[in-house]
């Protein structure tokens, strides 16, 4: 992990958290380019720096726009208020020159621990260790106990943040099930507890057919909400872990709690902590291909000016890293369909699309949603609506975003109606998530309520008061034509 920091002027540019601050002030926000560009400035100050060569640091190999560096150097001078003139000077027609004085701080790497001493579990862990020993119950029941306990296994495998051991683990989490007889049939009683210290975290019973062993759709439901305790669990300790204490897989897992609130500040936060978990873990792909989903967020959102070339680059950039260190991830995968998305190469998005569904699990609602959001805008709506009720049919504690994705492939799929109702389901919960709204207002014009969609386009000038309907991030992520259509008559119709 990279550590140290630059001080310059007001500021300080930490790189250990991947963040600019005003000395003794709060953090400032700067996508990763930006940061990047400050960097590349404060290790050459008082030197210029032509475009060309900036272009070429930043994105090495790629075709960039000289727009794509303008909008980084807004960012920074956005970020630097009133400091920006003291700080960043233009040569007109050929670059920058960071004037103030920089001091650079390096902080030292930590002692090698000593051969003799047994070394700490790895800070930079990506996955959470599970221990599954066999299921327990009387001789009779014995062996639809270990099929219980080699059906729930092989379950719980498919789940990328889990680790599944037999034998006891130093840290993580253990799940007990014990298999008795109840009247006439049998049930499962089951129950996670903390490994170390044997605390329950959760408890359930499943009553048993006369067959033996439970419908398979029950137990991908159990193995579903095992995980999604875990997750419960992890996120709390995470929450309450002192910053400099924290894993790669803590920064992830608070990263990925940001990112689905969907705000800017949120996603900006999110971003944060997914550079945190890279640098603690270079080779954590699922903390990559998030990455690589914050930096969408900005074209799908519209936030910031320009033309976005820069974010699709650098999206497009991270998924691929990420799929090169997990080719088997389905969140990776995800990532990437939506990356080539955003480059429009539809036919290339939509089959990678696919080959996530295809090599995920059904009950994966976050990289579902991903993937239909990709095959709706690819002109594949009917497709996105049938992977996302897949998943909520299994997963009923999944978030209200995965309803405005479904919202938004059933009007695209010429359901209207169908499709008010999963946008407001999302809407109540999600208040302040300007895209279902304004997917609302279409749904809203096309079923005859033009009322509704009045009060819809009014909260999307509430969450976005510089929007134009009509204008981008909406018309960016329509491949067809009459999709594109629609959408701008029934923004004209409720203005």
């Amino acid at each position: 992990m990279e550590t140290g920091s630059y001080r310059f002027d007001r500021f300080c540019l930490d790189l250990g958290r991947g963040t600019l601050r005003r000395e003794e002030g709060p953090e400032l926000t700067l996508r990763p380019k930006a940061f990047a560009l400050l960097r590349h400035l404060l290790d050459h100050p008082g030197l210029l720096q032509g475009r060309p060569a900036l272009l070429e640091a930043l994105w090495p190999g790629l075709a960039v726009t000289d727009d794509s560096l303008t909008q980084c150097v807004s960012d920074i001078r956005h970020a630097l208020g009133d400091r920006a003139a003291a700080v960043l000077r233009t040569v007109p027609r050929r670059g920058y020159v960071l004037t103030a004085e920089v001091r650079r701080q390096q902080v030292a790497p930590p002692p090698a621990p000593q051969a003799a001493a047994s070394p700490p579990p790895a800070a930079s862990a990506s996955r959470v260790t599970l221990l599954v020993p066999p299921f327990q119950a009387e001789e009779e029941a014995a062996p639809l106990a270990r099929a219980l306990t080699a059906e729930l296994t092989a379950e719980l495998i498919r789940f990328e943040d889990l680790r599944i051991v037999k034998e006891p683990a130093p840290q993580g989490y253990r799940l007990h099930g014990e298999v008795f007889a109840l009247g006439q049939g049998r049930r499962l009683a089951i129950r996670l507890e903390d490994a170390v210290t044997g605390a329950g975290l959760w408890a359930d019973r499943l009553d048993l057919p006369e067959s033996g062993l439970p419908p398979a759709l029950l137990l991908v439901r159990l193995a579903s909400r095992i995980d999604m305790e875990i997750g419960r669990d992890s996120l709390h300790r995470a929450r309450h872990r002192p910053a400099a204490a924290r894993t790669a897989r803590d920064h992830e897992l608070l990263g990925r709690d940001l990112h689905q609130r969907g705000t800017e500040a949120e996603t900006l936060a999110a971003r944060a902590h997914f550079i945190a978990a890279i640098a603690a873990d270079p080779e954590y792909a699922a903390a990559h291909a998030w990455h690589a989903f914050t930096v969408m967020r900005f074209v799908t959102h519209g936030w910031g000016a320009g033309d976005h070339q820069a974010e699709r680059a650098e999206a497009l950039l991270l998924a691929r890293q990420a799929v090169e260190l997990a080719p088997d991830s389905p969140l990776c995968i995800s990532a990437l369909a939506f990356a080539l998305a955003l480059c429009k190469r539809w036919d290339e998005a939509a089959e990678m699309a696919r080959l996530a569904l295809r090599a995920g699990r059904p009950a994966d609602l976050g990289t579902r949603t991903s993937c239909a959001e990709v095959l709706s805008a690819s002109g594949f709506p009917e497709e996105a609506a049938e992977a996302v009720r897949e998943a909520l049919a299994l997963d009923q504690h999944g978030a209200p975003r995965s309803r405005a994705v479904l919202g938004r492939a059933l009007l695209l799929a010429g359901q209207p109606e169908a499709a008010l109702a999963e946008l407001r389901w999302c809407a109540a919960r999600l208040p302040d998530y300007a895209p279902c709204f304004r997917t609302l207002v279409v749904a809203a014009i096309e079923s005859g309520r033009p009322e509704e969609a009045r009060a819809a386009l009014q909260e999307v000038k509430r969450l976005r008061p510089d929007w134009v309907p009509g204008r981008r991030p909406v018309l960016w992520f329509l491949r067809r034509p009459a999709d594109i259509a629609r959408f701008a008559s029934a923004f004209a119709a409720a203005a």
